[in-house]
């Protein structure tokens, strides 16, 4: 058996966009109207299970067993230039717009990051298509049914050879990621959430005050920042929705004037903590005259 056994299970869209022509003229089908063109859409917008990397070079096939890397589940060719899509599938997808849970999306980007530069992936290739492996116009290379990883599987395997990017509050070393405009741009509205939210009382100004938030900084930090330009403004609609309704519901009024006491007793209290250490000091220092 090969993977190709395993690829509806593991190719997620539902209403898939799909072309037969690569540059343009992308519909959304049903899954088995879209499997008979040649491109088509990769991940749902919320959720990848797909690693993709577009390799431009010659032996698209063989570029990960050169490179130390595990079998890719299966790699789409040009049968003519043998350049093609790298692919990896994930045991377990990861939500994009989990707002409560941000480090399976942190350790996507740099694997992703990690997979593009060992691969010699194209830093301007954004992830949404994908050749369709199914279709005559590619030459599939499908890997062992068992092709399918865990995602610090790939993150070890990168490890292993000195291929994962180090971890960056600031997104700094995944510049070159799709997922690592994700994670700045996350980032960058929570933390403006976070001291925004006690000047809002109603939710639907509040989720559109962030919504506008989140599109400026795609339109000016992302897409300066990252060589896959910003992200579509749908992506940016679910991240800024998930991270409003987060912080609305954590970060109400009441809570944050109960923290403000609670920090500012701890602050004092950490103050007298000192000012005794301090002088019980100074006595030892008197009595040992």
């Amino acid at each position: 058996m090969t993977f190709q056994d395993h690829f509806a299970e593991h190719w997620l869209p539902q209403k898939p966009l799909s072309s037969n022509r690569k540059n343009g003229g992308y519909k959304r089908r049903t899954r088995t109207k879209a499997l008979d063109c040649a491109y088509i859409e990769t991940n749902p917008l919320a959720m990848q299970s797909l690693i993709v990397t577009d390799h431009d070079g010659a032996d698209a096939d063989w570029q990960a067993s050169l490179v130390g890397l595990p079998e890719p589940s299966w790699v789409a060719m040009n049968p003519h230039t043998r350049s093609g899509h790298i692919v990896y599938a994930l045991k377990d997808p990861v939500c994009l717009t989990d707002a409560g849970h941000r480090a399976p999306v942190n350790l996507l980007a740099r694997v992703e990051q990690g997979l593009t530069t060992v691969l010699g992936g194209d830093i301007g290739y954004g992830g949404r298509i994908t050749k369709n492996p199914t279709h005559s116009a590619h030459m599939p290379i499908w890997g062992d049914s068992q092709a399918l990883y865990g995602l610090r599987d790939l993150a070890r395997a990168l490890g292993d050879i000195g291929a994962l990017p180090e971890p960056h509050r600031g997104a700094q070393t995944v510049l070159d990621s799709s997922v690592g405009r994700n994670v700045a741009l996350f980032n960058l509205t929570r933390q403006w959430a976070y001291r925004a939210r006690e000047r809002y009382s109603d939710r639907v100004e509040w989720e559109e005050t962030v919504f506008a938030f989140a599109m400026m900084k795609n339109l000016s930090v992302i897409a300066d920042s990252f060589s896959r330009g910003p992200m579509e403004e749908k992506e940016v609609s679910q991240l800024a929705h998930s991270v409003a309704g987060w912080v609305w519901e954590r970060f109400t009024p009441e809570r944050t004037l109960a923290n403000r006491k609670r920090w500012s007793k701890a602050l004092t209290q950490g103050k007298v903590n000192r000012k005794n250490a301090l002088i019980e000091e100074l006595r030892k220092a008197d009595n040992g005259r």
